[in-house]
């Protein structure tokens, strides 16, 4: 019963010590002003505006959390092209990439999952969760290491597929693997869309609807660190020793 119950604090104590990290998140769109069905290929054209640059944050413990962003509401940041501007100047464009940034200066391997990328409009909510794809597929997402205005940032070997094992809803998400260089903050990733050759490529968006509501783009997204198990080893040893040492003066 004592063994049990130091085993279960020991690791209680390192799942709190690993998963105590945070990532911002933000969303790049691309203003193609290609209007049509949400999620068909709206192309590359035009500049890529950030939305709510670093408003958001991820914890690393798990859970699943919810990110909304309101592309004509929320503050824009020009991140590339001519006309990236910092402004709303179409009602259409794409989902260019999801912006994760190193804020806590993670560095070892970081494991994310991504359900239920969500375009609402006046017609109502079109949902891509998914489902449809066999596990193993890119779809939607590049690899982490694609993108080249970020893969500096990351450790080779960075992964994207359809997953089994997680999701939000259904039996399916997005998986993709990744890891920082080292613990500078200000590092990222560009997980793009950008000419995918995989199903959903550049996917299409409503961003503004006049005389209706503001349109919405939500995903839910799921993260957890991946500690090597050196690391896990010394960690577990340290608590357990400290534990043991204090029943030792207790008696």
């Amino acid at each position: 019963m004592r063994r049990s119950i130091l085993a279960t604090l020991v690791l209680f104590c390192i799942a709190t010590t690993v998963d105590a990290a945070t990532l911002a998140i933000s969303l790049g769109v691309r203003e193609t002003g290609s209007s049509g069905p949400i999620f068909g290929d709206g192309g590359t054209a035009n500049g890529i505006e950030w939305v709510n640059l670093d408003g958001q944050s991820l914890a690393t413990d798990g859970t699943w959390q919810l990110f909304t962003f309101t592309p004509n509401v929320d503050t824009l940041s020009a991140f590339a092209g001519a006309t990236a501007n910092g402004i709303l100047d179409q009602d259409w464009g794409t989902i260019e990439h999801i912006r994760i940034r190193n804020i806590d200066g993670i560095t070892v391997p970081i494991r994310m999952w991504i359900d239920n990328v969500t375009n609402t409009d006046s017609a109502g909510p079109v949902v891509e969760g998914f489902e449809s794809y066999t596990v193993g597929d890119e779809v939607m997402f590049q690899e982490p290491n694609f993108s080249g205005s970020t893969s500096s940032n990351l450790v080779a070997g960075g992964t994207a597929a359809v997953s089994d094992s997680m999701a939000f809803a259904g039996s399916q998400s997005y998986e993709t693997n990744f890891q920082f260089v080292d613990n500078t903050n200000t590092r990222w990733v560009r997980l793009t869309t950008f000419a995918t050759v995989q199903p959903l490529p550049n996917p299409r968006v409503h961003m503004r609807e006049p005389g209706a509501p503001n349109p919405t783009i939500s995903f839910y997204a799921k993260a957890i660190v991946i500690p090597e198990p050196a690391t896990i080893a010394l960690v577990g040893l340290g608590l357990l020793g400290l534990v043991m040492g204090a029943r030792r003066r207790s008696v």
